[in-house]
């Protein structure tokens, strides 16, 4: 798919989030490094998707010690980018995490088998002015929305009928299926002492299309308005952005 200007299902969080994220992100082109936390949960997340996408045909789990190599793999290439404090060690988020695709791969993989993995729509709404771009996590052969997430802990049991991004995902089925997704589902590595998988499952009615829709288009008119401005939270300490947010 092209370039093209489009609105992303991350630039709505992002800007749900905060507007002035938002602003240096998207507007001004400032990136900044990622945190060792978002650099686990991008090695995680490819780790589970290079099992995945073979599973499309092979029908079987790669051996969890390829699995573990791949994790690896992953790790110390996108560790390069990442910015550690001063009381951060890369190892020790490497041991940590490897437990998480470890306990995903022992329980939830085997009874999942994949059609798509990292599945790119971009589409026409029929409501923003600009076309919905992004990526489904994984639709399985039972066409359920799978989305993997990784946390420090548990999430609130309402968090995927909550979850704006699910909801864009069934969107996105029904554009390229023509059919309704059987149901939503988060799937949750929690990175507690000992890992534990929490799977959160929801549908998508018609009206929750709807509610995402028009929250899709005021989130546009505020960007193109040039609405931006700080939303302080328990997000701001560990935003990459807090020092351009304090001058601005």
């Amino acid at each position: 798919m092209n370039d093209e200007p489009h609105l992303s299902v991350s630039q709505l969080r992002t800007y749900m989030q905060c507007p002035l994220q938002y602003f240096f992100r998207y507007v001004c082109g400032v990136e900044r490094p990622p945190t060792p936390e978002l650099i686990l949960g991008r090695t995680i997340h490819e780790t589970l998707h290079d099992n995945y996408r073979q599973k499309i045909e092979s029908h079987r789990d790669l051996p969890l010690s390829q699995i573990t190599d791949i994790f690896s793999d992953h790790w110390d290439r996108e560790v390069k980018e990442a910015e550690f404090q001063d009381d951060e060690n890369s190892g020790h988020f490497k041991d940590q995490g490897i437990q998480l695709p470890t306990a995903y791969h022992q329980g939830v993989s085997p009874v999942v088998q994949p059609i798509e993995v990292e599945k790119e729509f971009l589409f026409d709404t029929g409501v923003t002015e600009l076309p919905l771009k992004g990526y489904i996590d994984l639709i399985d052969d039972q066409h359920y929305i799978i989305d993997h997430k990784t946390s420090k802990r548990s999430f609130p049991k309402d968090a995927a009928d909550r979850n704006i991004q699910l909801t864009a995902y069934a969107l996105a089925h029904r554009k390229l299926y023509g059919d309704k997704e059987r149901g939503v589902r988060m799937d949750i590595m929690v990175k507690t002492k000992q890992p534990k998988i929490q799977q959160l499952q929801s549908t998508r009615s018609q009206a929750d299309i709807d509610r995402f829709l028009r929250l899709a288009k005021n989130v546009e008119d505020d960007i193109k308005a040039g609405i931006f401005y700080p939303n302080e939270n328990y997000m701001c300490s560990p935003c990459g952005y807090r020092e351009m947010c304090d001058e601005w």
